[in-house]
C-alpha cells in the first residue's frame, strides 16, 4: 500500500479518473444540476453509498498535542454485488475547529457535511471483488496539521473512493471528532464530577433464597459488575468519582459469600446451591478497595421507585429504603466515605411532593436529570451542575446530572471507539464554550442507573477522561458545598413520560395489602426479627425501580412472595372437626397447630351461629414451636340439635387472623332451662288428658245408670244427687230434678 502526499492525492487521478470526470460535469450541466459539495475538487462525482463496510479499529490519539502523530486504522468491506475498481481511502481533517456542541450533533448525525474539510493523507487499496476486504492504515504527523489552531474540536472524516458502474465517487464515509489541545493555551480546565452506579436486578426473596443466579454471571470476571468496578477503580485515580451503590446489592453478595453458601429457587420450587460463592467474596473485596476513603452515595435500599411509593401512600417504605440503604452501605463499607444525606432518585426525576418526603427525612442534596430544573432561557454555554431546589419542606442542594453527556452514556451506538471519541469530544466542546472559568464551572457525568457498556468502550473511556487536560476533578460533596451559579432555573418538573414509567396504582395497592398482612402475622410473633425483617425487606424490593416497564415479571415474584407469606400465616391455624355434646354443660375439643419455629400467641373466638349453644371466652394462648395444643372450651347447651360455630384465630390485640373455621355440633341433651321447661309443658299435657279421660268415664257411667229399670221413679224425688266432677260437660241434669215451671204441660 503506498502513501501520497496530501497535494497528489486531490491533484493526481489515474487515466480512467481523468477521463470520467469531465464527462460527468457535462452531463450535470446539462441535466441543470449542481455538483455536490463532496465531490472531489478535480471534479469526480460523489456516488450513490452503496453496501461498503467501513470500519476503523483505531485512532490514536484520542487527543491531539504538538509531537503526536495523528494515525488511523480500519478496514473496508465490499459487500456489493460489483467488483470496487480504484479503491482509495482518505483522511479528511476539518479546516476550522466546531463552533458548539449543536454543531457537533449535526456533524456526527450526517446532517451537516460542510466540515468534511479537507484531505491530510490517502492511500491506495487493490480491487476488491464482492465479499472481499481489505485493511487500511493512515497517519501524519500532527505538527504537519496547519488546521489544528485553536483549542477546541475537529472533523475527522475516514472516506473510501472506488469506481463501479455508475462511476467513481465516494462509496463510504465515516465521521470521528478529535479534540486538539495547542501547546500555548490559555484554557483552564473545567470541573468534572463522576457518579459511578452500581446497581442489579433484586434477585433476593422474603425466604432468604435467591430467585435466579445471575448476579453471579454479572460479579464473574468480565461480567457488567466486574467491569464497571475495575473501570470505577481505574477512573477513580485520576478522576473525582463518587460511586452510587445500591444497598441491596451489596447485601446479597454479602449472603452469597457467606461459607454455608446460598439457595437458588427455581420457578417450580425447586432448590438447588448457588454458584457464585467465590465470586461475590472476590468482588465484594474489590468495591471494598475501590471505595476506601471514596464518596459513596447510598442508593435506597433495592433502589425503589420514590415517585410511585409516596403517590402510593407508602411514605413509611420510602423512609424505610433510604434508612436501611445507609445502615448496609455502613456495615458492608465500611472504609467508604459515606455521603448520607444525598439521594439519586431513578433516572434523576422526582415530583415536588415526593421531593418533600425526601426533605423532612433528612436528605439534603438531591441528584437530579438537569431538565429536571432547566434554565430560563436558552444558554449559549453548558451551565455549572449545581443549583438550589425548592420543595415544601424546605431548600434542597441541587447535583445536576449534564443531560447531553448522560444521553450519550445511555444510548452510545454499537462503535466503541466512536463512541468514546464523542463523548470525549463533547466535554472538550463544553470547556471551549467557556474556557477561561475553570472549575467555577463544574459538570457531572451521570450514567445509566443500570449502565451496561461493553469493556473495551469502557477502557477507552477511562483511559481518555482520566487524561483529558481540560477536565480538573471536583469530588460530588465539594461541588454540593460551592454557592450555586447566578443562572435562574424553572421550579421543579417532573415530565410525563416518567409518571408514564412509574410503577402502577394497582400494583403498588397489592404491596400496601402485603404490608397489613405482616402486620397482622407479626402481632403474634414471640420473635419478631426471625421472619419479619425478610418480609419487610421483600416488600421493598418489590417496590424497586427495576420492575419498571416489566409486568409479568413483576406479577410472578409478587405471586411468589404472597405465597410465602400466605403459607407462614397458614402455619398457625385451627385444625376443623365435628363433634357431638352429649351434656348439659361440657367442653368442646380444639386443636391449635403451630409449625413455626418460634411460639406464638393468639386468642381463639368461639361464635355459634345459632343460640342453641353458649360457650365461655378463652384467654390468650401461647403455643409453642412446631406444636399442636388440644384445648377444652367450656360450654352449655341451650337447645337439642345441630349447632355451625364459627371458630377463628384472634392476635392479642382482637385483630382477626385468617379465616374461620366451621365446627359442626351435635347436641343430643338439653340444658338445664330447656329440661324444666320441658318437664313442666309434659306435666300439663298430661293432667289436661287425663282430667278429659275421667270426663269421659264418670258420664257413660251415669248414662248406664239411667238407664236401668226403676231408676226413674227411685230417683224422682232424690235432690241431692249431684255430679261429682261439676263439670256440666260431664253429663245432663236429671229430669226429674228440672224446675217444675220449666216441665211441658201435655195437651189432653
Amino acid at each position: 500500500m503506498s502513501l501520497r502526499d496530501p497535494g497528489d492525492a486531490t491533484g493526481a487521478r489515474r487515466p480512467g479518473r481523468r477521463r470520467l470526470a469531465p464527462l460527468v460535469l457535462v452531463a450535470a450541466l446539462l441535466l441543470g444540476l449542481s455538483v455536490p459539495a463532496a465531490v472531489t475538487p478535480a471534479g469526480a462525482v460523489q456516488a450513490e453509498e452503496g453496501p461498503v463496510g467501513l470500519t476503523v479499529e483505531s485512532l490514536t490519539p484520542g487527543v491531539a498535542t504538538a509531537g503526536t502523530e495523528l494515525q488511523v486504522t480500519g478496514q473496508v468491506e465490499n459487500s456489493a454485488r460489483e467488483d470496487l475498481r480504484d479503491v482509495e481511502v482518505r483522511l479528511r481533517l476539518s479546516d476550522t475547529r466546531l463552533n458548539s456542541r449543536t454543531e457537533l450533533a449535526s456533524v456526527v448525525a450526517g446532517v451537516t457535511t460542510s466540515r468534511d474539510g479537507s484531505v491530510v493523507v490517502s492511500a491506495d487499496l487493490p480491487d476488491l471483488a464482492a465479499g472481499e476486504s481489505a485493511e487500511f492504515s493512515l497517519s501524519r504527523s500532527v505538527a504537519e496539521l496547519t488546521s489544528l489552531t485553536e483549542f477546541g474540536v475537529y472533523v475527522v472524516g475516514i472516506e473510501v473512493l472506488a469506481t463501479r458502474s455508475s462511476g467513481f465517487g465516494r462509496v463510504a464515509i465515516e465521521r470521528t471528532l478529535l479534540p486538539w489541545v495547542p501547546p500555548q493555551q490559555t484554557m483552564r480546565p473545567t470541573g468534572y464530577s463522576w457518579l459511578w452506579p452500581l446497581v442489579a436486578n433484586p434477585v433476593r426473596l422474603a425466604d432468604d433464597t435467591f430467585a435466579d443466579d445471575t448476579l453471579a454471571e454479572e460479579m464473574a470476571v468480565g461480567g457488567r459488575l466486574d467491569r464497571l468496578v475495575e473501570a470505577g477503580a481505574r477512573l477513580g485515580e485520576g478522576a473525582a468519582l463518587t460511586w452510587a451503590i445500591e444497598p441491596a446489592l451489596l447485601s446479597a453478595a454479602a449472603d452469597m459469600a457467606d461459607e454455608d453458601g446460598y439457595v437458588v429457587r427455581e420457578r417450580d420450587g425447586t432448590e438447588i446451591p448457588g454458584t457464585g460463592g467465590l465470586l461475590a467474596a472476590r468482588w465484594l473485596e474489590k468495591v471494598r478497595a475501590a471505595t476506601l476513603a471514596t464518596p459513596v452515595v447510598a442508593l435506597p435500599f433495592g433502589d425503589v421507585d420514590l415517585t410511585a411509593v409516596h403517590r402510593a401512600g407508602l411514605d413509611g417504605d420510602l423512609r424505610a429504603s433510604l434508612e436501611l440503604g445507609r445502615d448496609v452501605v455502613d456495615e458492608l463499607l465500611p472504609g467508604a466515605s459515606d455521603v448520607s444525606d444525598t439521594v439519586w432518585p431513578v433516572d434523576g426525576f422526582v415530583n415536588a411532593a415526593t421531593l418533600a418526603v425526601l426533605r423532612r427525612a433528612g436528605v439534603r442534596t438531591v441528584v437530579l436529570d438537569g431538565r429536571a430544573v432547566p434554565p430560563e432561557i436558552d444558554l449559549s454555554y453548558t451551565p455549572s451542575g449545581r443549583a438550589r431546589v425548592s420543595s415544601r419542606a424546605g431548600a434542597l442542594t441541587g447535583i445536576l446530572g449534564e443531560p447531553g453527556l448522560a444521553d450519550l452514556l445511555g444510548g452510545r451506538g454499537s462503535d466503541s471507539l466512536l463512541s468514546s471519541q464523542r463523548f470525549l469530544a463533547e466535554t472538550a466542546m463544553i470547556t471551549s464554550e467557556l474556557p477561561s472559568t475553570g472549575t467555577e464551572r463544574t459538570i457531572v457525568v451521570m450514567p445509566p442507573r443500570r449502565w451496561d457498556p461493553d469493556l473495551a468502550y469502557l477502557n477507552r473511556l477511562v483511559d481518555v477522561a482520566s487524561r483529558a487536560p481540560w477536565m480538573a476533578p471536583v469530588s460530588l460533596p465539594a461541588l454540593a458545598g460551592q454557592e450555586p451559579p447566578e443562572v435562574d432555573r424553572r421550579p421543579l418538573r417532573y415530565p410525563k413520560q416518567q409518571r408514564d414509567r412509574e410503577l402502577p396504582d394497582t400494583y403498588l395497592n397489592a404491596l400496601s395489602n402485603m404490608h397489613t398482612s405482616i402486620n397482622v402475622f407479626a402481632s403474634i410473633l414471640t420473635d419478631r426479627d426471625a421472619l419479619v425483617p425478610q418480609l419487610e425487606r421483600s416488600v421493598i424490593l418489590l417496590e424497586s425501580s427495576w420492575w419498571r416497564g416489566r409486568s409479568q415479571d413483576r406479577a410472578n415474584r409478587l405471586v411468589r412472595e404472597r405465597s410465602y407469606l400466605a403459607d407462614l400465616r397458614d402455619a398457625v391455624r385451627i385444625q376443623p372437626g365435628n363433634f357431638t355434646f352429649s351434656s348439659r354443660s361440657g367442653t368442646i375439643p380444639l386443636t391449635v397447630a403451630n409449625e413455626l419455629t418460634q411460639e406464638v400467641v393468639v386468642d381463639i373466638r368461639l361464635e355459634p351461629q345459632t343460640p342453641r349453644l353458649r360457650v365461655e371466652d378463652i384467654a390468650p394462648l401461647t403455643i409453642g414451636p412446631q406444636t399442636k395444643l388440644q384445648i377444652e372450651v367450656p360450654a352449655e347447651a341451650v337447645a337439642g340439635g345441630p349447632v355451625v360455630v364459627d371458630v377463628g384465630l384472634r392476635t392479642p390485640s382482637g385483630t382477626p387472623y385468617g379465616q374461620p373455621e366451621q365446627l359442626r355440633i351435635t347436641i343430643t341433651q338439653y340444658g338445664t332451662v330447656a329440661l324444666w321447661i320441658t318437664i313442666a309443658a309434659a306435666a300439663v299435657l298430661f293432667l289436661a288428658a287425663g282430667v278429659r279421660v275421667l270426663r269421659r268415664v264418670l258420664g257413660r257411667a251415669r248414662r248406664g245408670h239411667r238407664d236401668a229399670p226403676g231408676l226413674a221413679e227411685e230417683s224422682t224425688g232424690d235432690t241431692d244427687d249431684t255430679d261429682d266432677t261439676g263439670d256440666p260437660d260431664a253429663g245432663e241434669t236429671p229430669v226429674g230434678n228440672r224446675p217444675a215451671a220449666q216441665t211441658p204441660e201435655r195437651a189432653p
